[in-house]
């Protein structure tokens, strides 16, 4: 019988030593009943996941009082270093802004082709070298809802070869485009529209990606972009650093755990580039964007006006078009061309932008040059060399440093390794204070007075995300000054 995953419980759990599976499952057993199992969150990574029954369907409060009851029992019984809830978050949108302005599109946007006109596509493309023209080499590890062979795209736009579908745990990550009942705010069909942006092939529809020569390696962890359990997220990650993937894009959003921040961690210092989408609606950026490590981007609409639609804050590195895209897409199970909003597609365009970046001076060339571990950083310091991203009068920084000109980033002198060394710090593991501080957009040490004694930062940080007069409570508890 196939799981039904929308009543699952799960907690993360990291033992802090080198216990054996089956002692942890013991342990958890012990605390939690017997309906529970203990499984890794991926085959080469030490955190682990505790799954029991839920009672309630995920998205609920139910849901949610009982997956932070369950990990305050293990964390409470003192066997395990560190323990946290991995729980899809249900979004509270940001009540200040309205519907319309996020989704209505101006004749400025009735070309398909406006935002690569925006970022200088052809130009880029222009200036390569044509043996690597458009990305030739590049992989691009795409956590989502999977792929499908929309005949806009062109199916050696994905690599097969090395696809994965975490929720399965098979090597199909095929999106048959059926939503689960039981799934709150499904999103079929999103795999594909993102992966449309990245690298989808020329055609005469008007669609093409913005590295059309690259491959997307599919890996299918989500139901739904905005309600996912994090450590299937950690699992695609970990799948496309194992796949020898240069470039990871997430276009989707939670609450995070770190188990996945470890994970980014880990894909960066193995030479990969990793980002995405900052959020849409609610305001404040989230997991993974959140982090350090991961690049976090914002969208924006024609004539490189900031969407409102988008999250925005200290963490949004830069901004790529978001608003008014076109991408190919579903209608039910009809395949269509059409405009579409967010930031999942802003995290696409920059993917492809570093899918270029890496095929124009070469992934090895790069290694060598800076080691593995600062490659990300010497993309990020290129991004904030003068004139490589577009700042419009009035600019709100918000929005990251601006608006990347994707010929202008190929045609950047690379910079000092010092400065790619300093670009990012990235670290195993999060100050206390600093995920809440990113989900309520201060500055990363601001949030420290919130955290007493025995609070759970990981609770806190779901409570922030779901009830915004909780967020804004929090936020007037910060010292001024």
């Amino acid at each position: 019988m196939a799981r039904n995953r929308a009543f699952e419980l799960r907690v993360a759990l990291d033992p802090g030593d080198a216990r054996p599976l089956q002692e942890v499952a013991t342990q958890v057993n012990q605390v939690l009943g017997d309906r529970w199992t203990v499984l890794r969150v991926a085959p080469d990574l030490p955190e682990m996941v505790a799954v029991g029954p839920a009672f309630a369907p995920v998205g609920t409060s139910g849901y949610a009082r009982d997956a932070f009851a369950a990990a305050d029992a293990l964390r409470s019984s003192g066997q395990f270093a560190l323990v946290e809830a991995d729980v899809p978050v249900p979004w509270t949108p940001d009540p200040v802004e309205k519907a319309a302005e996020w989704t209505t599109c101006t004749s400025d946007s009735d070309d398909p082709g406006w935002a690569r006109t925006t970022i200088r596509w052809q130009q880029a493309l222009d200036s390569m070298d044509p043996a690597v023209r458009g990305g030739v080499g590049v992989s691009i590890g795409h956590p989502d809802s999977g792929y499908t062979l929309h005949p806009q795209i062109g199916a050696d736009t994905f690599d097969l070869a090395r696809d994965r579908d975490v929720i399965d745990d098979d090597d199909d990550a095929l999106d048959d485009l059926t939503p689960n009942p039981f799934w709150p705010l499904p999103n079929p069909g999103h795999g594909t529209s993102t992966a449309s942006v990245i690298a989808g092939r020329p055609d005469p529809s008007g669609i093409a990606g913005v590295a059309p020569a690259a491959s997307v390696v599919p890996v299918r962890a989500t139901e739904s972009v905005v309600q996912l359990f994090d450590s299937d997220v950690a699992a695609a990650v970990s799948h496309a650093r194992r796949k020898k993937c240069q470039v990871v894009s997430m276009s989707l959003g939670g609450k995070g755990f770190f188990g996945l921040r470890r994970e980014i961690d880990r894909a960066v210092a193995a030479g990969m580039i990793v980002m995405a989408a900052a959020g849409n609606v609610v305001r404040f950026v989230t997991a993974p964007a959140s982090y350090d490590s991961c690049l976090a981007v914002a969208a924006t609409g024609p004539g490189d006006v900031p969407w409102p639609g988008s999250s925005r804050g200290a963490a949004v590195d830069v901004s790529m078009p978001g608003h008014c895209v076109w991408v190919a897409g579903y209608d039910g199970t009809n395949p269509t061309v059409g405009q579409s909003n967010g930031t999942s597609y802003s995290v696409a365009h920059l993917a492809g932008a570093a899918a270029l970046w890496i095929a124009h001076h070469g992934h090895a060339s790069l290694v060598a040059r800076y080691g593995a571990a600062h490659v990300q950083g010497a993309f990020l310091a290129t991004l904030r060399r003068p004139r490589v991203c577009v700042v419009p009068e009035g600019w709100d920084r918000r929005w990251g440093i601006g608006r990347v000109d994707v010929a202008a980033l190929l045609a950047a002198a690379l910079p000092k390794a010092e400065q790619a060394e300093a670009a990012r710090a990235a670290g195993a593991s999060a100050a206390p204070g600093e995920t809440l501080a990113a989900t309520l957009g201060l500055e990363p040490t601001a949030a420290k007075s919130l955290l007493p004694a025995g609070v759970d930062e990981s609770e806190l940080v779901y409570r922030a995300m779901t009830d915004p007069l909780f967020a804004a409570s929090l936020t007037a508890q910060v010292p001024s000054g």
